[in-house]
C-alpha cells in the first residue's frame, strides 16, 4: 500500500513538473495613457471622392475610450485591448448604410517619441429611421487590440485616417 501511495505521489509531481514547463507566463501590462489626435480626431467622406463640401456623405468624431480588458504581457508581447466609441451622423447625400473607416494608433514611449504605428479598419452600419427610411446618428464601438513587442509604451494617440482633400474641406 505504502508503495502504491508512492508511487502515485511520484506521478503526480513529474505529471505536474511537465505541465508547468509549457505553461506560458502571463503578467498584468500597466496600460498606457490614450489620447485622440486633436488634428484627426473627425472623419469626414464624400460621394466619389468629390471635393466639396456639399459632397459631405458621412461625418464621424472619435468620442471615448475604455479598457474593457486588463492589458497584459505574454512573453515579450504586450496586449492593450481599448474599446472606442465613434459617432457617426450621416448626412443627405449618404445612401450605403456600410461604412468602413481607417483609423491609425501611435504608439510614445516615456520621452514621447514615436516607437510604432499601427493601423485598423473600422467597419460598421448606420441605422436608419424605419417610419421616414431616413439615416440617422448612430453609435459604433470598436475594439481595437494592439499587440506590440515594445513594452515601454507609455502613450498611445489614436486618430482618423485623412486624405489632403478631405483634410481641406475639414478646415
Amino acid at each position: 500500500m505504502k508503495k502504491l501511495l508512492i508511487f502515485l505521489l511520484l506521478l503526480s509531481l513529474f505529471g505536474c513538473n511537465n505541465i508547468l514547463k509549457n505553461k506560458q507566463t502571463s503578467d498584468n501590462f500597466n496600460c498606457p495613457r490614450i489620447f485622440f489626435s486633436s488634428e484627426d480626431r473627425v472623419f469626414i467622406d464624400t460621394i466619389a471622392n468629390a471635393s466639396s463640401i456639399d459632397d459631405v456623405s458621412l461625418k464621424a468624431e472619435l468620442n471615448n475610450f475604455a479598457f474593457v480588458e486588463k492589458c497584459h504581457q505574454k512573453d515579450d508581447i504586450a496586449i492593450i485591448p481599448i474599446e472606442i466609441l465613434i459617432i457617426t451622423e450621416p448626412m443627405d447625400k449618404f445612401e450605403d448604410s456600410n461604412i468602413s473607416i481607417p483609423i491609425y494608433a501611435i504608439l510614445l514611449n516615456q520621452k514621447n517619441e514615436v516607437i510604432e504605428t499601427q493601423y485598423f479598419m473600422v467597419l460598421g452600419s448606420i441605422k436608419k429611421n424605419l417610419g421616414n427610411n431616413i439615416f440617422i446618428e448612430t453609435d459604433i464601438t470598436y475594439s481595437l487590440k494592439i499587440i506590440t513587442e515594445n513594452l515601454d509604451t507609455a502613450q498611445i494617440v489614436i486618430g482618423f485616417m485623412i486624405d489632403d482633400k478631405k483634410r481641406l474641406l475639414l478646415n
